[in-house]
């Protein structure tokens, strides 16, 4: 009988230490992340990096993300897509290639949807931390593990034509968009309104190429059909020139300029007159203490000061994208205590609620999430009324995440 027992004993043993031999053992997690560090979107892309190494750092600052019953350290494996779609295919298959599945990035519209196309397979999650438009987030169209912390620019293209029709009550509208992914949703999304709400405004399109030096021509063009607003909404370092060029050309002085999406390089990025009675949308702005939220505003001013901590100025909203989107790709590591694409996705799926600096959150089935605080409206600043650069605005409206994303039936997941 005692040989039994000992039998029994070295068994379990030896079982035991098959088990764990066997477990999964994880020396560093690998995070692929790919901006637009060159091209149009550089602008961008840059400060989008900034946000991914800060999430990063403030998760190795705690010993890491737990994984496999203990915290381990987190690595950034970074890739330029140079803002074109055909070499971020590249660069993305190179990261799949050496096992990396779970990857942050977006800069640009057309770069996200393209590897949307790649990820169908299930093989890697994507979490794009840039707008594209809304078809995306379709159930027959998303790929499995496709998810974004932004989402669509078809709803701020409805929020912001909500906000012109009724503050302005215009009778004439001009749409000047970029000719890309990102315009084309933009617009998709005014139209909505314009044509159930106010279908009484009379639209007008006026369409630049990506990558136009000089916006003169479509200036002028725009200040002889003598339209009461222009709705504008270019990205990257196409939004500096055109700005720039509104400005000089003196645009604003004839008819109501509203920018349906800026970020700090940008605002920064032109004359501190430029956006002076310029009206502009804003996926976040850092200073947000016109709202009425001790949790969301304590939320903003941490991740404030870290931010002037490590970088020495305010956060700027894609970078917070960029940030926020990271976190999520931790998080969901942490729930599911698993690398494999399909389990990370999942367990934010399943786990959905987080605290954000846009107030509490949830994510959708439709890979994007709901905030309280989705979008804000902005009056630009003079000069004189500014304390530094980086107060170039004042919050004048925010939008609800439901006002956002179109409804769940209508996307085709009910």
């Amino acid at each position: 009988m005692e040989k039994v027992v000992k039998l029994f004993c070295i068994v379990g043993v030896v079982g035991l230490i098959f088990c764990f031999s066997n477990s999964p053992s994880y020396a560093q997690v690998k995070i692929g992340v790919m901006f637009s560090m060159t091209g149009g979107g550089s602008a961008v892309g840059k400060v989008q990096l900034d946000g991914v190494k800060l999430a990063i750092k403030q998760a190795n600052d705690q010993g890491g993300v737990m994984l496999g019953g203990k915290r381990v350290k987190v690595e950034a494996v970074t890739r330029d897509d140079e803002s074109k779609p055909d070499v971020a295919i590249r660069r993305f298959r190179e990261l799949n290639e050496d096992k990396v599945l779970l990857v942050v990035g977006g800069t640009v519209a057309n770069v996200s949807q393209a590897i949307n196309e790649q990820i169908r397979d299930g093989q890697a999650l994507f979490m794009a931390t840039n707008g594209v438009e809304e078809n995306m987030f379709r159930k027959d169209v998303k790929a499995p593990y496709y998810i974004s912390p932004l989402g669509a620019v078809d709803g701020i293209g409805r929020m912001c034509a909500d906000y012109v029709s009724k503050t302005y009550k215009p009778k004439n509208v001009v749409l000047f968009l970029p000719d890309y992914a990102y315009g084309r949703g933009a617009a998709k999304g005014a139209h909505k309104i314009f044509s159930t709400k106010y279908p009484h405004i009379k639209i007008t399109e006026v369409w630049s190429p990506v990558g136009t030096p000089d916006f003169t021509s479509y200036i002028i063009k725009i200040k002889e059909m003598k339209p009461d607003v222009v709705m504008m909404g270019h990205w990257g370092n196409d939004a500096i020139n055109a700005l720039k060029q509104v400005y000089e050309l003196g645009l604003k002085k004839d008819t109501k300029v509203f920018f349906n999406s800026i970020i700090n390089a940008q605002a920064v990025g032109i004359p501190p007159e430029a956006l002076e009675g310029v009206t502009i949308g804003m996926w976040w702005y850092h200073d947000l203490r016109g709202l009425k939220d001790p949790e969301t505003l304590k939320a903003v001013a941490d991740l404030s000061k870290a931010w002037k901590q490590e970088y020495g100025e305010p956060p700027d909203p894609f970078a917070v994208y960029a940030y926020l989107g990271m976190q999520g790709i931790l998080r969901g590591i942490g729930l599911s205590n698993s690398l494999e694409p399909g389990k990370v996705y999942k367990a934010l799926m399943d786990d959905p609620k987080f605290m954000s600096v846009k107030g509490p959150a949830s994510w959708r089935i439709d890979g994007r999430p709901s905030y309280k605080y989705a979008y804000f409206i902005l009056d630009g600043k003079s000069p004189k009324a500014k304390k530094d650069k980086w107060d170039f605005a004042k919050v004048v409206d925010v939008y609800t995440g439901e006002e956002l994303c179109l409804p769940l039936k209508e996307m085709g997941w009910e």
